[in-house]
């Protein structure tokens, strides 16, 4: 039987403690080896950290690590600390980063624009509308991503913004034209958006990529109102279901989105209100603009037109307004499809289906309307747009090309010459 060999743990512990290194004494935290290479090992936010700073486990590297340790510390100590900026290449920095500031600082070269977006889309869908979700898809889709997905945050620099201006520039619609300026100055809307959003949630501390950049101006469509004589001739031509549809368009100036939308509930003996639109057959309640929310007053023309407009779909028993000849809402894509097959018909200019609300606005002013007035009837903030828009289509209508202004001055000329010769003599 072999004799069983017993330890004295007096004697076991004299001749195999572990002693505290040299370097280590009287300090905090430590420096040690794990696999060759250094670590160091200390207490931060009460919890214990162990990281390795990359060097092979020498006496030489033994004291640089622990000058970067006693540097760590004195930081804790006077609570400068960022756990971060300290082990960049730490799996737990973002756990630390959290617990530091309560969110989380990214490299920028880390984290490419296409993993952000579906981030920051996830987070920001539920607060948005139905067509801003469907803009923001459409442009991500087929702009956004192709060309930033794998794009990370430390490449966007004002030359990358430029270059992918000059990229959108370059292509083309399904109908094989340019984009407009209006288009990509709306691409770049949602891009500016998620780029900022990002620099201010993760800290990058990047030069505004957009700074300096000019975009393209928007083309400004060239309103053309009807004549009275183009509009009877457009009358004549539009399906008798559909004229009270269009009459009542010229004489209210309602945008197209808003008149599909208008339900008889709204209707009132003195007022109708504008409370909401309809967007590829969806309603919306957040109309263009605060002012959009409006109530316009029922003429006398008004009333018999939605008298009339009652008396034939009343039996489809409707709350809308005007409907299709099947008792259905009407869809604007519709509507400018009929509106495109009567101009057509006519020997007429080539107009689009909202130059009715310029029709409209441009009558009233040419009938003496004041300008405040027909800017609320529109929903416009006040009457900047109304002078900017349809101020020089008032003296083709009223024929008042500058003459009275003319004949004013001459006559205080014509004062002023004869007061001199009265004083003469």
């Amino acid at each position: 039987m072999k004799e069983a060999r017993v330890f004295q743990i007096s004697d076991f512990k004299k001749g195999n403690s572990r002693k505290r290194e040299k370097l280590n004494t009287g300090k905090n935290g430590s420096v040690y080896a794990r696999g060759g290479k250094s670590w160091v090992y200390f207490r931060y936010m009460n919890q214990r950290v162990r990281e390795s700073v990359g060097l092979m486990d020498t006496p030489e590297n033994r004291k640089l690590v622990r000058q970067k340790l006693d540097l760590v510390i004195a930081e804790i100590q006077n609570n400068t600390f960022e756990f971060a900026k300290r082990f960049p290449y730490s799996k737990k920095k973002d756990s630390y980063t959290l617990l530091e500031t309560g969110s989380v600082q990214k490299n920028p070269a880390d984290i490419t624009f296409g993993e952000y977006y579906q981030k920051w889309y996830n987070e920001m869908k539920s607060g948005m509308t139905d067509s801003k979700i469907r803009d923001y898809d459409c442009i991500a889709r087929c702009h956004l991503l192709p060309y930033f997905q794998d794009v990370p945050f430390v490449a966007f620099k004002p030359i990358k913004m430029k270059k992918f201006q000059a990229y959108l520039k370059s292509k083309k619609t399904p109908s094989g034209s340019p984009l407009s300026n209006k288009r990509i100055r709306n691409i770049f809307i949602p891009l500016r958006i998620v780029v900022m959003d990002a620099i201010d949630e993760y800290g990058f501390d990047l030069i505004n990529p957009f700074s300096n950049l000019k975009l393209p101006n928007s083309k400004r469509f060239r309103v053309m109102p009807f004549s009275y004589q183009e509009w009877h001739t457009l009358m004549e031509h539009i399906p008798e279901w559909y004229k009270p549809y269009f009459e009542f368009a010229v004489n209210t100036g309602l945008r197209p989105s808003e008149q599909v939308a208008l339900k008889w509930s709204a209707v009132d003996k003195d007022y109708f209100s504008v409370e909401c639109s309809r967007v590829r057959n969806k309603e919306k309640h957040d109309l263009k603009t605060e002012s959009s929310n409006r109530l316009v007053v029922i003429t006398k023309t008004i009333r018999e037109i939605l008298d009339r407009q009652k008396a034939v779909t009343e039996k489809f028993n409707s709350p809308y307004v005007f409907i299709n000849t099947e008792g259905r809402p009407i869809l604007q894509d519709k509507m400018r499809e009929l509106w495109l097959r009567v101009i057509k018909k006519t020997d007429l200019a080539h107009r689009r289906f909202y130059e009715t609300r310029h029709t409209f606005a441009s009558w009233a002013l040419a009938s003496g309307e004041s300008p405040e007035w027909v800017a609320r009837t529109l929903g416009h903030v006040d009457t900047a747009m109304v002078y900017k828009t349809y101020g020089r289509y008032i003296p083709n209508l009223t024929r008042q090309d500058g003459s009275a202004f003319e004949r004013q001055f001459l006559a205080n000329k014509n004062q002023e010459k004869c007061g001199n010769e009265i004083s003469t003599k």
